[in-house]
């Protein structure tokens, strides 16, 4: 049974409920080596899913976590809403994925094919473009996840609801659909909600039932337990930044609401419910593996 931890690394503020440049100098000198350290005590090999523009601004966070066997990735180029997929046009997205992919493969110092669309906001000509960008593998799809109004881009994932489970080469005829694309999905593990570090934070309960039911089903059909976090969200709350933003206008759902839910456990909180997930996986018997090699595995027993 394989476990793929993958780690989203943006400038997104949660006290500012958006990207904010500042971030990276706190991802390089706390989100990151809170987790990298907890990685290393249970031999972790983990995916990285970097934005192009955090790498501009840090390049040095890509060393950071090859030097530790990780996987480096892609997650778009920038995290700002104008910049989601699932609003852009097919010459646009292949714009982005090449600048992002040029920036993090000059700072890896060599290829990168794995891929997680910002806010997992993507449309049909993202399959497209991840093929003529020379992307092998996704993860942005959430098979059974429900958002809701907290969500942005929550109606075009609707799909996600009859996705399939199990990794699945995509459609480009209908999203979160098994086609003939060269694109391996690898989805993120959920059931309603994700399995993932919001969820956990939110309510460790809820997660912790995902989790057993998660375990359970990579037992019986032999498919990988996939689980997402942000190294900001290991980094403790600034309430300076929380009394600054207080009179943001975001709107009731993707805002206020949105915000108040996703300071909960975050910080030292963080590392501690995400190891309690590691120990867990690795009583369970689980390896430990990145998103690629999951994915070279699978195509040699395909």
């Amino acid at each position: 049974m394989h476990f793929l931890m993958t780690n989203d690394v943006e400038t997104t503020s949660l006290e500012l409920n958006r990207p904010a440049d500042f971030m990276a100098e706190k991802v390089k000198n706390t989100g990151l080596p809170r987790l990298l350290e907890l990685y290393s005590k249970y031999d972790v090999e983990a995916t990285f899913f970097f934005t192009g523009h955090i790498v501009e601004l840090m390049p040095e966070l890509v060393d950071v976590v090859k030097n530790h066997g990780h996987e480096i990735a892609c997650h778009g180029y920038r995290h700002e809403d104008r910049y989601a997929f699932d609003n852009l046009p097919l010459d646009k997205q292949i714009y982005y994925l090449k600048k992002a992919k040029k920036v993090i493969e000059d700072a890896a110092g060599g290829k990168i094919y794995s891929f997680r669309a910002p806010e997992l906001r993507m449309n049909l000509d993202t399959i497209k473009a991840l093929e003529i960008t020379g992307f092998k593998y996704d993860s942005s799809v959430a098979p059974q996840r429900f958002d809701g109004p907290l969500s942005r881009g929550f109606i075009k994932k609707l799909p996600w609801l009859i996705a399939p489970r199990r990794p699945y080469y995509m459609s480009k005829e209908k999203l979160a659909c098994e086609g003939d694309s060269k694109i391996k999905e690898i989805p993120i593990t959920s059931f309603i909600s994700s399995f993932m570090g919001t969820t956990m934070r939110i309510s460790p309960t809820i997660n912790r039932i995902i989790e057993k039911i998660a375990f359970r089903e990579a037992g019986i059909r032999n498919i990988p337990v996939v689980f997402l976090i942000h190294p900001t969200e290991a980094i403790d709350l600034d309430w300076a930044l929380i009394k600054d933003s207080a009179n943001n206008n975001d709107g009731l759902f993707s805002g206020a609401v949105r915000k108040k839910l996703k300071y909960k456990n975050v910080g030292h909180k963080a590392i501690q419910l995400t190891e309690v997930i590691l120990k867990d996986a690795k009583k369970e018997g689980f390896e430990f593996i990145s998103i690629s090699r999951y994915g070279a595995i699978e195509r040699r027993d395909a």
